[in-house]
């Protein structure tokens, strides 16, 4: 019984693995002109497109064929002070990828590349390099959203503030051997449970009774059960029978308070979009002589823009990142190795970890963009001369 529980355990995830390494990856950059005028809400529309991936996994699919769901991989990489915008997709969507962002950005320049994260295999740690990296979770559940786009728009398009900005001006003061990598890893999911705990929230918040459904049994017998149940109580108090009942005085929206209204709101407006499962990490890479930590902490500072008090906030995970409390001095040097060696491993094959968590297309779209024309990078890439198409009478 215990080896078949195991097999039952290990041989789907054996398949699944399987079936992974037969996905032939491209790694595309994606190159913006200055003038753009587009919004996050662009990048939702995308992200949008990019749902068209999801595939149902049944009992067959998962335990026979080892079907997996397909993930795209959104990356900025900063690179010696350049910007670069990066999607790592399977090669079967590819011009699923392309029609999507050509879309929303006519004039984006999409070209193949190579894996830029590849020369990291044999580099850190090392000797000459080193490497500090963070994994970031949730801190509350998955239905409470984290602050979004609209939060930091204005009407007036001088006042609007782009919060990729932060990032871009982080990576851009780079100086030669420094590198930071941002990693966002999403896979369109259909899962309903994190909607339901959001429902029950809201219904909470509201005063609502959950419904319980009823049984065939009290379908059946329900009203013999009701009368019997009133006919021994009659004895000591007035019976009510349930057509007669009271309703419990519940609270209304209008007698919400402006944060609980607030709340009520942000969570309907999270579980009525499509969502994505995702996994964020980035690393800080740099010669030993010129690395500097205030360069990740930089970054943890930015991913904090998107933290609300009453919502949701990101943290880092502790039990993934590279560093070791210093307190703990035995082996300390020998388990950080082994943890930078595996943080590299994840990176480099863009792993999705168990401790996955939701976030929607709106949420998807406000950390991971391109930037509007307000956001000056000199070091980004970009587009720099537009190109059109041959027109139509022109002789061959």
């Amino acid at each position: 019984m215990f080896l078949f529980a195991f097999f039952i355990e290990l041989w789907p995830r054996y398949l699944k693995e399987r079936a992974i390494k037969k996905i032939k990856w491209l790694m595309l950059e994606i190159k913006i002109p200055r003038d753009i005028e587009k919004t996050p809400k662009s990048m939702e529309q995308i992200f949008a497109g990019f749902y068209a991936i999801l595939i149902k996994v049944k009992f067959f699919g998962k335990y026979w064929f080892g079907k997996a769901q397909p993930w795209f991989s959104l990356e900025i990489a900063g690179i010696d002070g350049s910007v670069y915008f990066f999607i790592r997709t399977p090669e079967q969507f590819r011009n699923l990828v392309e029609a999507q962002i050509h879309a929303q950005y006519p004039d984006a320049e999409i070209s193949e590349v190579l894996d830029y994260a590849g020369p990291l295999v044999n580099k850190v740690p090392s000797k000459n390099y080193d490497i500090k990296g963070v994994e970031l979770i949730l801190n509350k559940d998955d239905y409470l959203p984290i602050r979004t786009y609209p939060a930091f728009e204005e009407r007036e398009q001088e006042k609007r503030v782009d919060p990729i900005a932060s990032f871009l001006e982080i990576l851009s003061k780079l100086k030669p051997g420094e590198n930071i990598f941002i990693q966002y890893l999403i896979a369109p999911t259909g899962e309903k449970k994190w909607r339901e705990k959001g429902q029950e929230a809201i219904d909470k918040l509201l005063g609502k009774k959950k419904e319980v459904k009823k049984t065939w049994w009290q379908e059946a017998f329900g009203s013999v059960t009701e009368f019997i149940e009133n006919l021994v109580l009659a004895v000591s108090m007035y019976p009510e029978w349930s057509e007669a009942k009271k309703e419990e005085t519940r609270i209304s929206a209008a007698n919400l308070s402006p944060g609980e209204k607030s709340v009520v709101e942000a969570i309907e407006n999270k579980i009525s979009k499509l969502a994505f499962k995702v996994n964020i990490r980035y690393a800080y890479i740099a010669r030993s002589e010129a690395f500097n930590r205030a360069n990740l902490t930089a970054i943890t500072g930015s991913f904090r823009q998107f933290n609300t008090i009453n919502l949701n906030a990101f943290k880092g995970d502790d039990s993934k990142e590279t560093s070791i409390d210093r307190e703990i001095q035995p082996f300390r040097k020998r388990f950080e190795f082994v943890r930078k060696k595996k943080f590299v491993k994840r990176y480099i094959d863009r792993m999705f970890l168990k401790k996955t968590f939701i976030l929607n297309i709106e949420e998807l779209a406000t950390i991971y963009h391109y930037p509007i024309f307000s956001v000056e990078a000199p070091t980004m890439r970009r587009v720099e001369a537009k190109k059109a198409e041959p027109p139509v009478s022109l002789p061959i």
